[in-house]
């Protein structure tokens, strides 16, 4: 559907028999009898690309000590590139598994609540970097059927699966800080080890749809990943790996079938497969179901990643009895509703024309372009907003929840506006009708111009130095459209409530948006108000509630030299943290 699979067959005809495209000119270390398994076709990443959605599930021995799966073992990390300096002592984190019992656990409920939540695939950690295996390997004791359970959960899991429609991947780390021999002078027994793990899973539990490896810091040649990549592929044709099998094998410029953002929105990307994999509390496992993502926050991170053109795989840990933490079972519960009557606007799209803005973003298929309004008006402001033309005559607009909307198309411009009784919680869609095929348009950039010009932070308190007004302000920001992994946030002293953080300029600025955007894995904010300085005092021209990733405000002109959010309250008492505010 997509213009990029267009020129799959090309790519993929000339991988397979000459390795152009793949090779560097000056290297030609993969042999030639593994080139046509280096990549899955474009008829394989079709159901992919599609689905835009899946449940990733992070699970194992270590939710009974309520620490981070394998990152809570205080032990080696081979591959990982540091160290453990703190976590439950090796001995202890590895002989969790003797008392690992999910008693509740039932793979068809999961699958259940997987096919409900609206998504189209499941992704299960088989083998996390700890080495424990969450099925029936038989090359160690080291898995779940020497438990007290004693039941393979993967093999549960897939027959759930297949009996409900569900695509399953297998996560799988190639790294294992329990095997004796893993990146030592013995890494080939190991390897060996691995292979075999592999070959198991892609043959004793049914169709199985992709491979989720994760490689941390190691490279291809530790893995001998043409090989691997091979003996997978044969075992399951058309399976799709991700790009985490190794860096650097030579002579391929490009890892994997689909790129793997983590705990970030990706790039406005439609010429190459990505999916991002964000939890939806604060870590990957169970750590006791602290600081869980409200349901707005998670569909919009769903909206902004099929806006820009890719997939979603929403994370949970569930406990060490077996069941998926209550919060969380409702957010996928209700984002199933929520796609059981928008999921046109999201099932079989792609990202555009219109790229990622404060005004919200795009999906289009067919004669249709949906645009979806995730920015929020000020009480005073009209609900009306400009874009560019798309370049072919729309014929009719509706709104998909019923509200009145109507639009103009004229001097290269087109107009939207949104009657003042429609609700914008958590999105407002609005379905476009043009004259020709979506598809071929090509992208258009909405973001206005952020004012920067002399720009400097204040703030009422910061907790440490990269958590200061200074840090987000006067370093690089990443782009509202280019994605949001920030590596600073600021965050006030844990005692400074109501806290705030804002900017001013050497002279007055004019300015009609806002966003702000919070650090992905504690979006905690549950009040908050915008506020402007008339030269005597603070003027509040804006109330709200949580900000998540994308939030965005459309105002009448306001012309101050200070703006600044008030955090009223937060999730759990935690210390709020804002990873960018801009205006434009």
């Amino acid at each position: 559907m997509k213009r990029i699979k267009e020129l799959f067959p090309i790519l993929l005809f000339l991988v397979s028999m000459y390795g152009c495209n793949v090779r560097s000119p000056e290297e030609k270390a993969v042999p030639d009898e593994f080139l046509p398994y280096i990549y899955a076709n474009a008829e394989d990443l079709e159901w992919f690309e599609d689905a835009r959605f899946g449940v990733f599930i992070h699970w194992g021995p270590s939710s009974i000590a309520e620490v981070p799966i394998s990152w809570g073992r205080f032990g080696p990390r081979p591959g990982a590139g540091r160290q453990a300096t703190s976590g439950v002592p090796m001995e202890k984190y590895d002989s969790l598994y003797t008392f690992f019992d999910p008693v509740k656990f039932n793979a068809d409920d999961w699958v259940t609540m997987v096919r409900e939540s609206g998504a189209k695939y499941l992704i299960f950690t088989t083998k996390h970097h700890d080495g424990f295996c969450m099925f029936d390997a038989h090359n160690t004791d080291y898995k779940i059927s020497n438990t007290p359970f004693g039941r393979d959960i993967a093999k549960e899991l897939a027959d759930a699966c297949h009996k409900q429609d569900i695509k399953l991947f297998w996560y799988y780390s190639q790294p294992d800080w329990h095997h004796p021999d893993c990146l030592t002078e013995n890494h080939s027994t190991y390897r060996e080890y691995m292979y075999e793990h592999l070959h198991q899973l892609l043959t004793e539990y049914g169709r199985i749809d992709g491979i989720f490896f994760d490689h941390l810091g190691t490279k291809s040649e530790d893995w001998d990943t043409p090989r691997l990549l091979k003996m997978i592929r044969t075992l399951q044709p058309g399976i799709l790996v991700n790009r985490r099998w190794g860096s650097g094998m030579p002579g391929i410029e490009v890892n994997g079938d689909y790129d793997n953002p983590e705990q970030e929105i990706g790039k406005f990307q439609i010429d190459r497969p990505w999916e991002t994999c964000a939890t939806m509390a604060t870590a990957w496992s169970w750590t006791g179901g602290v600081k869980v993502k409200s349901y707005h926050t998670n569909l919009r991170l769903l909206l902004q990643c099929a806006g820009a053109g890719g997939n979603l795989a929403l994370n949970t840990g569930p406990t060490p009895e077996g069941l998926i933490f209550e919060p969380e079972y409702q957010n996928y519960i209700s984002i199933g509703k929520w796609l059981s009557d928008n999921g046109e606007s999201i099932y079989g799209t792609t990202g555009g024309p219109y790229k990622p803005g404060p005004w919200g973003v795009s999906t289009r298929k067919g004669n249709k372009i949906y645009l979806h309004i995730l920015t929020d008006f000020a009480a005073a402001s009209k609900r009306e907003f400009a874009l560019a033309d798309p370049g072919l005559k729309i014929m009719d607009s509706r709104n998909l929840a019923g509200n009145p909307v109507s639009f103009t198309q004229e001097n290269g411009v087109l107009r939207i506006k949104i009657e003042d009784s429609a609700s914008f919680f958590p999105d407002n869609i609005i379905e476009l009708t043009i004259e020709g095929d979506a598809l071929q348009l090509d992208p258009i950039s909405t973001m206005p111009v952020e004012i920067t010009e002399g720009k400097k932070g204040f703030a009422s308190s910061f907790s440490q130095a990269n958590r200061s007004a200074e840090a987000i302000f006067g370093g690089e920001g990443a782009d509202f459209a280019e994605g949001k992994k920030h590596k600073v946030w600021w965050e006030p002293k844990k005692d400074d409530s109501p806290s705030y953080l804002g900017f001013e300029f050497p002279t007055p600025v004019s300015f009609s948006w806002i966003t702000l955007t919070e650090q992905i894995r504690n979006a905690s904010i549950r009040e908050f108000e915008l506020q402007s300085w008339d030269g005597k005092q603070w003027m509040t021209f804006y109330h709200g509630n949580e900000i998540g990733f994308d939030f965005s405000l459309k105002t009448d002109t306001i012309t101050t030299r200070k703006v600044r959010i008030v955090v009223l309250e937060t999730q759990e008492n935690s210390s709020p943290n804002i990873s960018t505010f801009k205006v434009y």
